[in-house]
């Protein structure tokens, strides 16, 4: 999936608020939630307190921010 840099600028600021693994406010948990079900095409509630659905919105934001660029190996 190619993001834009707008979706990368949301990411990084939404992972400044859940990095430690637990949101620092409601406002984060939902932005998390949001993105992810924009950008995946899914329907979590923004009230959910599934640990499985909430981890992987985690891990999801999680790789975008953490992820090296990729070098290309073209000679």
């Amino acid at each position: 999936m190619k993001l834009n840099k707008e979706q990368k600028e949301k990411a990084k600021y939404i992972w400044q608020g859940i990095k430690t693994g637990k949101a620092e406010s409601h406002h984060y948990k939902t932005e998390m939630i949001k993105f992810y079900n924009a950008l995946n095409n899914t329907n979590y509630k923004y009230t959910t307190n599934c640990g499985s659905c909430l981890n992987t919105c985690f891990e999801f934001i999680k790789n975008i921010v953490t992820k090296k660029p990729k070098k290309n190996a073209k000679k």
